[in-house]
């Protein structure tokens, strides 16, 4: 797969959710950090690096998601918001959707500080305390999220991969990279 095949995102650590199509193949959509698509042919493609790239599948094969997903991202329902506009698109059903979150920093290496653990105090096992550092779990915290939003948790498949612990993937929190992974979600 060539770059000029993919369409990307300039991601912003928000919570805007573009629909695209063979319209944007090549380009880079700005500011978003979700794009959604119904037509075939069409890759879809983010860049993380201790972010959730998180793959959204409609079973019924209407329509597709990628997401990034910080813990900005979290916070502003990026998740929500994307998983709302591709049922107002398609009238598909939260509960047919098979959800894969990729490669991600895993919560024994993504320490926060008490302004943003408690963003995400109502999650359970979302923030945990080892030796008086707070950490914050990234994939749990966005599990839970799309449980809530009628997900099957049976329909959710979360990559263990650690990238700060991988030296092959690139991670922030470990090099302070501006190195990405790129991933992609085709329909």
């Amino acid at each position: 797969m060539k770059m000029k095949d993919v369409i990307l995102m300039q991601q912003i650590h928000g919570n805007n959710v573009v629909m695209v199509g063979k319209k944007d193949i090549g380009t880079t959509i700005p500011n978003c950090d979700a794009m959604i698509t119904s037509d075939p042919g069409v890759t879809l493609g983010v860049r993380v690096a201790d972010c959730l790239p998180i793959f959204v599948v409609d079973e019924k094969g209407r329509g597709i998601g990628l997401i990034h997903a910080g813990w900005r991202g979290l916070e502003n329902e990026i998740i929500v918001k994307t998983i709302q506009k591709m049922e107002n698109q398609w009238k598909m059903e939260t509960g047919k959707l098979k959800i894969i979150i990729g490669p991600h920093i895993c919560p024994e290496h993504y320490e926060v500080k008490e302004d943003v653990a408690s963003k995400f105090s109502s999650y359970v096992k979302g923030v945990t305390l080892n030796s008086g550092r707070t950490f914050l779990d990234l994939s749990e915290v966005a599990r839970q999220q799309l449980v809530s939003l009628g997900v099957k948790n049976e329909d959710i498949t979360i990559d263990s991969k650690c990238t700060f612990d991988d030296p092959i993937l690139p991670s922030f929190r470990r090099d302070k990279t501006t190195q990405r992974n790129l991933i992609t979600l085709s329909i």
